[in-house]
This record gives C-alpha cells, sequence and structure tokens, in this order.
C-alpha cells in the first residue's frame, strides 16, 4: 500500500495541477477574507453609532465579527479542493492512463484507496492553504477589536479544514464515478456555484427559515463553519448581557439570531457544527463509495 500511495504523490506532483489550483487557493482566500473583513469592520462600525444599538446597552464592538469573514472566505475557496477531487480519477479514467495502473497493481481494490488516503491528505494541504490565507486576510481587513480570540480562530479553521477534505473526497467520488473530467466539472461547478447557494436561499425563504436547506450538500458543507462563527458570535452576545446584570435569551432568541448570521456566512439553514459535519460526511461517502465500487468492474480497455 505504501509504494501504491508514493506512486500516485508522484503522480501528482509531476503534474503542474496542484500548484495551478493551490496558488489561485490562497489569493482567493486571502482576498475574499480581506474583503470581507473589511466590509464587516465598516458595517460594525456605522451600526455601533446607531441610536437603537446603542440603546440596546449591549457593544457590539468587543465582539468578534470578523469570524463571518473568515467562515466565509473559506467557503468560497473550498470549491478548489473539490475541483482538485474532481480531477484525480476523472482524469486517469478519460485519457486511459489508469489501465496501466490497474494492471500492474495486486489489485483494483489497493488503487482505489491508495488515492483515497493520497487525496484526504491533499484535501487536507489544500485546507490548510486556505486556512493560512484566510487568517492573513482577516488580519489586514479587520479592525482588532473585532478579531476572535485564539480558540475561535483554531475551531473555525479546523471546521474548515475538514470540510475541504470532505470536498476533495466528494470530487473525487463524482470524477470516479461519470469518468470525464469535463463532465464531473461541469456537474459540481453549476451546483457549487449556482443551483447550491441560490437554491438554498430560496428553499430557506421558502421553507420560512427551516433546516432544510442544511440538509443538502452545500448548505451541510458551509453549516461547518458558518455554524460555528454563528454559535461563537451568540455566546459573545449571552456574555456580554450577563456581565451587565441581563437575562440569558431563551431557545426562540437563540434560533433567529443564528439564523440571521448563517445566512451572512453563507450557510442559511444549516445545522449545528456537528450536525452538519455528519451531514455532509454522510453525501461525501455516499459519492465517494459509489464511485469507487463503480471503477471496481470499469471496462479500462
Amino acid at each position: 500500500m505504501g509504494n501504491l500511495i508514493n506512486a500516485e504523490f508522484r503522480k501528482v506532483l509531476t503534474t503542474k495541477l496542484w500548484w495551478g489550483l493551490l496558488i489561485p487557493t490562497f489569493v482567493l482566500a486571502f482576498a475574499w477574507a480581506w474583503g470581507s473583513a473589511e466590509l464587516t469592520t465598516s458595517i460594525v462600525d456605522e451600526a455601533r453609532q446607531d441610536p437603537v444599538i446603542r440603546g440596546l446597552g449591549v457593544s457590539i464592538d468587543e465582539m468578534s465579527w470578523s469570524v463571518v469573514a473568515l467562515s466565509r472566505s473559506i467557503n468560497i475557496a473550498s470549491i478548489f479542493p473539490m475541483i482538485f477531487g474532481a480531477l484525480g480519477l476523472a482524469s486517469e479514467l478519460s485519457s486511459r492512463t489508469i489501465t496501466t495502473t490497474f494492471l500492474t497493481a495486486p489489485n483494483r481494490a489497493a488503487v482505489l484507496n491508495a488515492k483515497a488516503i493520497t487525496y484526504v491528505l491533499w484535501g487536507v494541504i489544500f485546507g490548510v492553504a486556505i486556512a493560512i490565507g484566510s487568517s492573513l486576510g482577516v488580519l489586514i481587513g479587520s479592525g482588532e477589536s473585532y478579531l476572535p480570540d485564539g480558540k475561535q480562530w483554531f475551531l473555525i479553521l479546523l471546521a474548515g479544514v475538514i470540510m475541504c477534505t470532505l470536498w476533495c473526497l466528494l470530487g473525487l467520488g463524482v470524477g470516479a464515478l461519470i469518468g470525464s473530467p469535463v463532465g464531473a466539472l461541469v456537474l459540481l461547478l453549476v451546483y457549487a456555484l449556482v443551483i447550491g447557494p441560490f437554491g438554498e436561499l430560496v428553499l430557506f425563504g421558502l421553507t420560512e427559515g427551516s433546516n432544510l436547506p442544511g440538509w443538502l450538500p452545500n448548505g451541510s458543507a458551509n453549516g461547518l463553519t458558518g455554524s460555528t462563527a454563528s454559535a461563537l458570535l451568540f455566546d459573545q452576545i449571552q456574555t456580554l448581557v450577563l456581565d451587565r446584570g441581563g437575562a440569558i435569551a431563551d431557545a426562540t432568541d437563540r434560533e433567529a439570531f443564528e439564523d440571521v448570521t448563517r445566512v451572512f456566512a453563507g450557510a442559511p439553514g444549516a445545522f449545528s457544527l456537528w450536525f452538519s459535519g455528519l451531514i455532509f460526511a454522510g453525501w461525501t461517502a455516499l459519492f465517494f463509495v459509489t464511485g469507487i465500487f463503480r471503477n471496481k468492474s470499469r471496462d479500462i480497455t
């Protein structure tokens, strides 16, 4: 198995695809985080002067609003590990270069397992690149008082790395299932850029704020970071209110607040961090396992 994994890494490293995607991944994460953080800082600075906000007695400038920019930039940039995974097996199937690998390996299952391990590691690599780019963008673009503490920051970045890894595996599964890099990319990009985001917003509105979008692949994936950010912000509000002698908000108030912040974080209708992770892991397993089984008996001649 070790030799097969090494062979898979050599396949990737001898092409230009890995750095050709990794560079724009970092740039997009950095630029989106920077712009989002600048915008968030501007909005909060203006809102804190509003008489209604000041009358609430809560200092919103003491909250880590930049977590929204951080989570949103991770969600946007995660499209690249998805693309990388989609091309992982589909390109070899399309060009028939997989034939030699299947014939020289002990069996197809070993090859496919080696690919899975390899692309898990590449998903982590892309996730770390996105985490670094997003963090730098937020540091530059956000007001200092709006930055999260180390624990909050780490939790969102960890959720983002997990999401990127799962997207990479889901893309690998879709590419393996379709067998065409063009077909896999078109399907995934149309869903991730158009059908997923806009469809979930429409569904969220039509169902009056239900969690139905959170059951879908894009909604559950974005929920990993979006739900984390919204929960952190609400906990900060609770702390500020309690420090000023206020009462703890009930479950309805918490749900309403988190619904709004999840929309801004790009995860309307998402569930909590862990439940969103389980749902997205289920979607990943469905496409990945189906794609792997499809290639155990695919004609490679």
